[in-house]
């Protein structure tokens, strides 16, 4: 994970760049009242809960890709969030960050990884780690460019 990338949001606040919705895309039949016009959608109001507390990471690697996190994609990180039993963090293991599932089985926690290669994190009272925050949201582009 070394070089890994992080954006902070809400800290000032940026011009909006809003997309106008003219319909919904629906999955099925259109429907006749779809002429009609949505009121502006700004993806950061719908993602963000917090913003002093939320900061954006650029995910590096495939270990967690079985939980839908990808190479390339950016994560929603609230830091505000306790984390629990089963949440992704992101922490830091000696100074490392990692993208990892919380786990905990008794009083014993867990860092553990998508990747079955990839042996769990044992977390240890003498153990230097520090979650950053708890991820939200993925933003995971659906195709590639060709």
């Amino acid at each position: 994970m070394e070089g890994l990338k992080i954006y902070q949001g809400g800290a000032e606040k940026k011009p909006k760049y809003e997309v106008k919705l003219s319909q919904k895309a629906e999955t099925g039949f259109v429907s006749p009242a779809a002429d009609h016009l949505q009121k502006p959608l700004d993806l950061e109001d719908l993602i963000v809960r917090r913003p002093a507390a939320t900061f954006y990471v650029r995910a590096e690697g495939n270990a967690m890709k079985a939980s839908g996190i990808h190479d390339g994609d950016i994560l929603v990180v609230d830091r505000s969030i306790q984390p629990g039993d089963g949440t992704i963090v992101i922490a830091a293991i000696e100074e490392e960050p990692v993208i990892r599932r919380l786990v905990k089985r008794g009083s014993r926690l867990f860092l553990i990884s998508d990747d079955p290669k990839l042996e769990p994190i044992t977390i240890h009272p003498e153990t230097n780690w520090l979650v950053w925050g708890v991820v939200t949201h993925v933003i995971h582009k659906y195709q590639h460019d060709h």
